[in-house]
């Protein structure tokens, strides 16, 4: 089969499987790019003539690859890379359109895990006092609605830990304002109830009952539907990821956070590690984050050290003392 009819069946494939936008998008770009590789490097247009060393070469081939800001890839963003593409290839032995086996003899390269750092509780508060809107040439009102909506967005990022595109996704209809729950399009196609604490909710509370009329007339719709979006932008539709990435941009700016990134995955960062941090089970966090598996919760357990800190005071090897009452039993039944 020609790799581009069978790169053609992979993203279709996905799409009858429901797979999210967001999934196939980056499957289009991945594999896309790796099928245009292999026509021009290697003259390889069949899926018969792929080989291992196809693999293996793309990997080299994305290490020495340079970014937009002149610098080499990280060794993280080519494995993102190699993963897509592994992808492509285990469902072509699975779908047996390639006879021989290439993925058993080809590894990721290993990725060195780094230590990024989070907020502080002061700087969190840093956050919440920099989200005042000063858009010009907009009504009071308006000013006073984008200030709440930029604070609602804060605080459901900080305390239920959603990631961007689940924040963006929010409709009316997914609040839950009763239980304060949050309906919640999660990976994979599922839907999950998401708490939120009582101090998160306050926040959303205080936008969608007092504020986000104001941004919705903009746009000229007085009746709030069910299916409407929760956030709003200035002319009334709902907000984007453009949108939302100018909004942390504004923050990083006006808290002057630095050697650290302010946006909304270290909003989720910060409560995932806090929370471990603070006694909160693992299993737990796990749900609230939407993770399928401990394994990348533990991931969030490891970028904090406090509760290792506490342990290890209490458990420091010089402040071992010697059992009451031990230090006549000997070793054997001998004299020494």
């Amino acid at each position: 089969m020609r790799l581009e009819r069978a790169f053609r069946d992979f993203i279709e494939f996905h799409e009858i499987d429901n797979q999210s936008q967001y999934t196939v998008r980056n499957y289009r770009r991945y594999v896309g790019s790796f099928v245009e590789w292999l026509k021009t490097e290697h003259e390889v247009t069949s899926t018969d003539d792929l080989r291992v060393a196809h693999l293996r070469g793309w990997i080299s081939h994305l290490q020495k690859r340079m970014n937009r800001d002149g610098r080499e890839l990280k060794d993280s963003t080519v494995r993102i890379w190699g993963v897509h593409v592994l992808a492509f290839c285990h469902w072509l032995e699975s779908e047996k359109i390639v006879e021989q086996d290439i993925t058993s003899r080809f590894k990721l390269p290993r990725v060195e895990q780094e230590y990024i750092p989070t907020f502080t509780p002061e700087e969190v508060e840093r956050l919440f006092e920099a989200c005042e809107d000063s858009s010009i040439g907009v009504t009071p009102s308006v000013q006073k609605a984008l200030t709440a909506r930029n604070r609602a967005i804060l605080a459901v990022l900080i305390d239920a830990g959603l990631r961007r595109s689940e924040l963006l996704g929010l409709r009316l209809c997914d609040v839950d304002r009763e239980m304060r729950l949050l309906i919640v399009h999660r990976k994979g196609n599922k839907w999950q109830q998401v708490p939120i604490s009582r101090d998160g909710f306050r926040y959303l509370h205080e936008y969608l009952s007092k504020h986000r009329k104001s941004l919705a007339a903009k746009a000229g719709r007085d009746v709030a539907r069910k299916d409407d979006a929760v956030f709003l932008s200035r002319r009334g539709g709902a907000i984007t990821v453009h949108t939302l990435n100018q909004l942390f941009d504004r923050l990083q700016e006006r808290t002057g956070i630095e050697g650290k990134r302010v946006s909304p995955h270290n909003c989720r960062r910060y409560m995932a590690t806090t929370q471990l941090a603070m006694g909160r089970s693992p299993l737990d966090v796990q749900r609230q984050m939407g993770h399928t598996t401990l394994r990348m919760t533990n991931h969030y357990a490891s970028l904090t050290v406090e509760h290792i800190q506490k342990s290890h005071e209490q458990y420091s090897p010089l402040r071992s003392k010697p059992s009451v009452g031990t230090e006549t039993i000997g070793m054997g039944y001998w004299d020494e």
